[in-house]
């Protein structure tokens, strides 16, 4: 009997030990993408070097591989017609920064890279923002980023990527009022702000993120009537700054997802960049 006992009690002991590891092993995930598999694996947890990885494969051949601290898979409908999407994100870990999106279609009879874009601080969030049954990317840009503040106080100006016929691309002209939004409550922010009596360092990180939401939806030379008329007779402070800065806002706002965006098709993400061993 006490046998029994004690094998009774060595097995549930090496059931809980089984029950412990296998909690502690990274349980790849996995997504059909039409006659493809998408595999995502996590990191492991602790201090282990390796990567997070997604794998797309088609039965036992792998077609590409991406890696990264941390990899997502979902399927969005971006560009029309045709199997959806695979919209690879890579996190690589670290504070502030850094999400790398990975577009793919098959749409053209193999895997194709639609994009692979440098989110940076923002992942973005896709949404169909005009009902045509495909989604846009609503991101905030980080251009403003540090600019002449604390990272905490930055503003992030409203950007939108989505497909054009050709590519994904921006088009935040064609959704003006996603960030001419923004600016309202910017500008909203600014004069509750003066109407408390907050200073000019207080109040120039919302007034930088108006004027660059309201140049992004095209409406620059209004935005700056609405500065000229109801923010700067009230604080000369903001005037002066705004005056000396003009011109690096102009430019640090249309530094815009243009140039974070291109299309590479290759069998390993992320890609190696001239120079890297």
């Amino acid at each position: 009997m006490g046998g029994m006992i004690r094998a009774r009690a060595f097995l549930l002991g090496l059931l809980s030990l089984l029950s412990v590891a296998s909690a502690q092993t990274p349980q790849t995930q996995t997504l059909q993408w039409g006659a493809l598999t998408v595999s995502v694996t996590p990191r492991p947890p602790g201090g282990s070097d390796t990567e997070a990885r997604a794998v797309i494969s088609n039965r036992s051949r792998t077609l590409l591989t991406v890696k990264g601290w941390a990899v997502e898979a979902v399927l969005r409908s971006i560009r029309p017609g045709g199997q959806p999407e695979l919209v690879l994100s890579a996190y690589s870990g670290g504070a502030h920064c850094c999400t790398t999106l990975y577009v793919f279609t098959q749409d053209t009879g193999r895997v194709e890279n639609l994009a692979v874009f440098e989110a940076g601080d923002d992942p973005g969030r896709w949404a169909d923002l005009n009902g045509d049954g495909t989604q846009e990317l609503v991101w905030g840009s980080n251009t403003l980023a540090y600019y002449d503040w604390s990272f905490a106080a930055s503003p992030f100006p409203v950007t939108v990527l989505g497909w054009d016929g050709v590519r994904l691309a921006d088009r935040t002209r064609a959704f003006a009022y996603v960030p001419g939004q923004r600016a309202a409550r910017e500008l909203r922010e600014v004069l509750s702000g003066l109407d408390a009596g907050e200073g000019t360092d207080d109040l120039k990180p919302r007034l930088a993120g108006y004027f660059a939401n309201m140049v992004l939806a095209g409406r620059g030379a209004e935005a700056e009537g609405v500065l000229n008329t109801q923010v700067f007779p009230r604080s000369p402070g903001l005037r002066t700054w705004f005056t000396t800065h003009r011109t690096g806002l102009v430019n640090a706002t249309y530094a815009q997802p243009e140039g974070r965006v291109r299309a590479v098709n290759s069998a390993v993400y992320p890609l190696k960049e001239p120079g890297q061993p």
